[in-house]
C-alpha cells in the first residue's frame, strides 16, 4: 500500500472556488481511474457463471446444472502474487489426497487482468479455472473439449499472450540471456539454476540483471 499520495493539478486558470475546482478535478481522475478497471473478483465470478448458464449441447440441454454453478459462487478467490507474469490464474486442490471439487480448491487471478481492455480475457482465465473445479484437474482431451465452449476461445489466447508480454515489460527484473545467439527470457525473480540452457541452440543460459531505470 503507497504511504502517500502526491497530486499535481493541471495549470490550469482556476475560475471560482479553488476547493470546488479541485474536487471537480479529482473526481474526474476518478472516474478515469474507473474506466481503465472493472469488476472486482465477485462481479467477474457473477458474470463467468451467468455466460456458463448459456451453454448448452446440440439437442439444447444446459451443460452445467445450478447445483455445478451454485457451488463455483462459493469457491474461495483471491489475487495471485504481484511478481505473476506467464500465470493469469491458478486453481488449488486444498486436500491433495481428495479429487479436486468446488468444494475442495480455491482460486487465484493476476491482479492485472482487472483492467477494462481485458475484461473479456479475464471471463476467460475464471472459466478455464472453474472448468478445473469442476472435477478436471489436467489439460486432457475432456478438459480441452469444455473449455472450446467459451466463445472467441483463440481470441483469447492471443490476449493471454499480449498480456504476457506487456507484463514482461513492466515487471521483468532479470533476463535469462543465451551466451550464444543472445536470446533473452525475460523474469520477476532471481531464481536461476547455472545449468539452464536455451533449447534451441543449446546455449549455456546467463542471468542478468534489468536496470529498471533506463
Amino acid at each position: 500500500m503507497v504511504g502517500s499520495l502526491w497530486i499535481v493539478i493541471p495549470n490550469r486558470q482556476i475560475v471560482g472556488s479553488p476547493s470546488l475546482y479541485i474536487w471537480n478535478w479529482l473526481s474526474m481522475v476518478v472516474n478515469d481511474l474507473k474506466q481503465l478497471q472493472i469488476s472486482n473478483p465477485n462481479q467477474l465470478r457473477n458474470s463467468v457463471i451467468s455466460k456458463m448458464r448459456s451453454f448448452s449441447d446440440v439437442s439444447g440441454n444446459r451443460i452445467f446444472s445450478d447445483d455445478a454453478l451454485s457451488n463455483l459462487s462459493e469457491i474461495k478467490l483471491s489475487y495471485l502474487s504481484r511478481n505473476s507474469i506467464a500465470r493469469h490464474g491458478l486453481t488449488t486442490n486444498l486436500d491433495k489426497s481428495k479429487r479436486i471439487s468446488t468444494s475442495n480448491c480455491s482460486v487465484r487471478l493476476n491482479r492485472d487482468l482487472f483492467q477494462k481492455k481485458y475484461q473479456n480475457y479475464a471471463e476467460f482465465v475464471l472459466f478455464h479455472e472453474f472448468v478445473h473445479c469442476l472435477g478436471n484437474f489436467t489439460h486432457n482431451k475432456e478438459f480441452r473439449i469444455i473449455e472450446n465452449l467459451w466463445p472467441n476461445k483463440k481470441e483469447m489466447n492471443i490476449i493471454g499472450k499480449k498480456l504476457t508480454r506487456e507484463l514482461q515489460e513492466s515487471k521483468s527484473k532479470w533476463a535469462w540471456t543465451c551466451s550464444k545467439c543472445g536470446f533473452i527470457i525475460r523474469k520477476s525473480t532471481r531464481k536461476f539454476r547455472t545449468n539452464y540452457f536455451h533449447k534451441e541452440c543449446k546455449g549455456k543460459l546467463q542471468n542478468i540483471p534489468i536496470d529498471l531505470n533506463i
